[in-house]
């Protein structure tokens, strides 16, 4: 059948098969030159590597090597006769068949056993036939190149050991203090954990100290926090010499004495030492 006119339709397929590396351009270009040259009624070209190479003006050997790639991948599947280096039939998997009694139809060569016993598709058939690799070298090392961009999974650090009881010790001081427990949550717990990330020498006995003074102090800016934990964290040196206090503002003295009390009593706050 006569192939100088008219118009070829390739499988759009072959470009993802390029793509993850099935297949080079190089045997895209090849498939597509036998891809043109084979009949419209059958989607069988009568070739060998020796015409392939004379058409394409490559070197026979690298015609055979594209002819055994194409063939491996299932992209082609070939019927050369034994000890003879004449065109044999090379049947062209999934060719859209556009004349005689076939058309619309496309050849599956895997399933055809001869050139005289060709099997179609009946119609567009799902998705596109993987095969066996045609660069499977070409393969394995697009794979190992994925691997190395992947970064590898991150371990996650091991959690600071002083979170815990500086949050447990925060807590437990809140609820005496108040009769009801803090209504903290995970934004308090992420603050605390950047604040001893980025303060690795402040120990227990101090952040108790500081803590204490804070909830002692009675400056009316501090009590308007509601001993918040996230503003004592943002502002932790400010309790480091005692209890803010207003100056020339009339304490509570016996509100003050009740809490201290109260913390003394749970072992949350060091007694006063008598001077």
């Amino acid at each position: 059948m006569s192939k100088d006119k008219g118009f070829l339709q390739l499988r759009r397929g072959v470009w993802e098969h390029i793509r993850d590396g099935r297949m080079s351009l190089a045997d895209c270009a090849v498939h597509a030159y036998i891809t043109s040259q084979a009949d419209t009624r059958t989607g069988v070209w009568n070739g060998s590597a020796g015409a392939l190479a004379g058409e394409l003006t490559i070197s026979p050997r690298k015609a055979r090597r594209f002819l055994e790639r194409l063939d491996r991948g299932d992209y082609t599947k070939r019927f050369p006769t034994p000890g003879k280096h004449a065109c044999y039939p090379i049947l062209v998997h999934k060719f859209l068949i556009t004349d005689g009694e076939h058309k619309g139809e496309q050849l599956n060569a895997i399933a055809s056993t001869s050139p005289v016993d060709l099997r179609y598709f009946s119609g567009e058939q799902e998705g596109e036939h993987k095969g066996e690799h045609v660069t499977s070298q070409k393969r394995i090392e697009n794979r190992e190149q994925r691997k190395m961009k992947t970064p590898a999974a991150k371990t996650a650090p091991p959690a600071d050991p002083r979170h815990k009881p500086f949050f447990d010790f925060a807590y437990e001081a809140y609820r005496v203090k108040h009769g009801q427990p803090p209504t903290w949550g995970a934004r308090e717990g992420k603050t605390l954990k950047a604040f001893l990330k980025e303060h690795a020498v402040v120990p227990l006995e101090e952040w108790r100290l500081r803590w204490a003074h804070y909830l002692d102090s009675t400056e009316n800016f501090t009590r308007k926090q509601g001993d918040s934990l996230t503003y004592f964290l943002g502002h932790f040196d400010s309790f480091i010499a005692g209890p803010l206090r207003d100056a020339g503002r009339k304490e509570n003295i016996s509100a003050d004495q009740r809490t201290l009390d109260n913390l003394v009593a749970a072992g949350l706050r060091p007694a006063p030492q008598p001077n």
